[in-house]
């Protein structure tokens, strides 16, 4: 198809232009005004460790005597540190409010899936409660333990990773104790006068991938789908245009569900106590936003209004009264974006707060009451409204099926080979119905036409009967594109693909499956390694020799990074869009790309170019499948 025929979603292009109208300046003008400054990749080989520089642009070595090498492997393991601890602070406060539900101390939320709450407390090796709060309350010490142990592996990790990976992770030297441990010991490690050995820091960055997804990202989807419910199948409608100019708007926007979910029954509440012949009293219309607006997508069916790269677009409606942001990738811009109409923002946590904004304070203890707060705030905000300042696009919104928890997923297979779930998708993958399984994950970013490299990707690999699995706002302009939208035609599925996911629709009396398989937020790749770890075990191989692939085509967050290097010691090939801040450094890139391969089966890939890619990675499973003799 090519970038110059690639057709940009046409309500995002008609807002970016009102938005510059406003003189609102959105993420898209931000990067061509810093694209110029960022051109110079030795720039990458700046040290910011001691005063006894500066070392700028280091050619060959700093004040200290570190090399180039040394500092780009050091940068990397600060911006892996950071993106571990994002997921970490993520799972800690979701437990705290477990464990206060426990006690009862917290009200707002309740045990909604004890099945899996038990399942949890087995996996995690407890044993003794008499009580689903008992063992609520043991499973948060459980996992609150796993953040901050001095010694010990964490339970999360022998409960979810498979022996064979345990037992490698060890022999290198990356199994890790507690989250919070291992945070201030990598901080520690590229602290003046510390780690100087390359390949030991970029192993340490290895180390982070882990805690990030034993003591961060699994955690926190484990006690979300118990405290919130697991998610099942749902159709709901997305992007900018479920915004509802004749309604009050309310945006919830973050990472964490808690408040969300909160405002979404504090809005239920208000609207179910309106005269429906009243006119003058227009609904609360909560939408979603960002990684929140995934999780009370699949959990409440809520509309979801954009990604990262929409916060300002959807301000530049004139018809948001109240956007609610609790953690993480909240951009101070919306303040700004903000300014230009009666839109109030307001912010809930402690180490996310935004100047300009209201903060109000999440106390998980006061949810129900600071739920309604929220509502009443937009509702009496909404007689600011001007009305001749508020446009949404003519467009209607896209069909979006999400919901896909592993769970969710077993339970479809199930009706496809009953008492044999994952023998239904191996005999799929061993038929050669599915070629293999890619995880394209992560964000969306304002490098090229809006969604064109994570759109074209996917069109390259479920074309090539490649299953898709997708987390996080790649699914946002997924959606746009209709790859989230079931269609019993399959357009533009791989003939084998489709007549898989037709079977599996048909057993579960539905029309049709989508293209691709929404699995949920960034937090839920974690669901992706229960998948794998199911297959591998089925087949009794590593993960590393699965037909599978990771693609985080658009990634810009620090979160990602650790995302990537857990997913390499898993043993997954794994393509980014974009090179990590590396650039300058040809042993480190050599040890991302070639090296690390030999340790722990998976290596990072880099391609812009989304074809190329879809090429590679459809290389990458063949290769898998042939080794297997499948």
């Amino acid at each position: 198809m090519g970038r110059e025929k690639f057709a940009v979603d046409p309500v995002t292009d008609e807002m970016r232009k009102r938005a510059r109208k406003l003189g609102i300046r959105t993420v898209w003008e931000r990067y061509e005004e810093n694209r110029a400054r960022s051109k110079d990749a030795p720039f990458q080989a700046t040290c910011m460790t001691c005063q006894q520089g500066p070392c700028v642009n280091v050619k060959r070595t700093g004040v200290c005597g570190m090399n180039k090498d040394i500092i780009v492997a050091k940068n990397l393991v600060s911006e892996t540190t950071i993106g571990a601890s994002a997921h970490v602070g993520h799972a800690r406060r979701i437990a705290n409010i477990l464990r206060g539900v426990g006690e009862g101390s917290v009200t707002a939320y309740s045990i909604k899936e004890p099945e899996k709450l038990d399942r949890v407390y087995k996996g995690l090796g407890l044993s003794g409660a008499n009580t689903n709060e008992e063992k609520a309350v043991e499973i948060a010490d459980a996992i609150l333990d796993d953040i901050s142990k001095l010694a010990g592996v964490p339970k999360m990790l022998v409960y979810r990773a498979l022996e064979e990976r345990r037992r490698l992770w060890e022999e290198k030297g990356i199994l890790i104790n507690g989250g919070c441990p291992e945070i201030m010991e990598a901080m520690n490690r590229i602290a003046m006068g510390m780690d100087a050995d390359m390949e030991n820091l970029l192993l340490g960055a290895c180390r982070l991938g882990l805690v990030d997804a034993y003591c961060g990202m699994h955690p926190a989807t484990t006690i979300q789908d118990i405290l919130l419910g697991v998610p099942k199948l749902i159709r709901i409608k997305t992007n900018l245009t479920v915004i509802n100019p004749n309604e009050i708007n309310i945006i919830v926007h973050g990472h964490i569900p808690a408040l969300a979910d909160a405002v979404v029954s504090a809005a239920e509440e208000y609207n179910d106590k309106l005269d429906p012949d009243s006119p003058e009293s227009p609904r609360v219309n909560v939408v979603g936003m960002c990684c929140t607006g995934m999780e009370v997508l699949m959990r409440r069916g809520v509309n979801y209004a954009g990604d990262i790269l929409q916060q300002e677009l959807a301000i530049a409606t004139g018809a948001i009264e109240l956007v609610v942001v609790d953690i993480q990738c909240t951009q101070p811009a919306i303040v700004d974006a903000a300014k230009h109409f009666h839109t109030k923002v307001v912010t809930t946590d402690p180490m996310s707060k935004i100047e300009g904004a209201i903060h109000i304070e999440f106390d998980p203890e006061r949810a129900d009451e600071i739920g309604r707060e929220l509502v009443k705030m937009a509702v009496d905000n909404y007689a600011s409204r001007d009305q001749t300042k508020v446009y949404v696009p003519d467009h209607e919104p896209h069909d979006m099926t999400g919901g896909f928890s592993t769970e969710q997923l077993l339970e479809a297979l199930d009706r496809v080979k009953p008492g044999d779930p994952v023998g239904a998708l191996v005999d799929n993958i061993k038929n050669g119905n599915i070629r293999g399984v890619a995880a394209v994950i992560g964000c969306v970013t304002p490098r090229d036409e809006y969604g064109y490299r994570t759109v074209e990707l996917l069109r390259e690999l479920i074309k090539n009967n490649i299953l898709v699995v997708l987390t996080g706002c790649v699914a946002t302009v997924a959606s746009y594109h209709d790859l989230l939208k079931p269609d019993p035609a399959y357009p533009g599925v791989g003939e084998t693909l489709a007549k898989f996911m037709d079977e599996i629709a048909k057993a579960n009396g539905l029309e049709a499956l989508p293209p691709c398989i929404f699995m949920g937020a960034c937090v839920d790749n974690s669901r992706i390694e229960e998948v794998l770890n199911a297959v591998a075990d089925y087949l009794k191989v590593r993960i590393d020799q699965l037909p599978v692939a990771a693609s985080a085509p658009e990634y810009i967050a620090e979160k990602a990074i650790p995302i990537g290097f857990w997913a390499v010691s898993l043993g997954i090939f794994t393509h980014l869009g974009d090179q990590p801040n590396v650039a300058a450094s040809e042993r480190v890139v050599k040890w991302l790309t070639d090296d690390v391969e030999r340790i722990f089966g998976g290596k990072f890939y880099v391609e812009a170019d989304p074809y190329k890619a879809a090429e590679k990675i459809i290389e990458v499973i063949e290769e898998k499948r042939r080794a297997l003799g499948i």
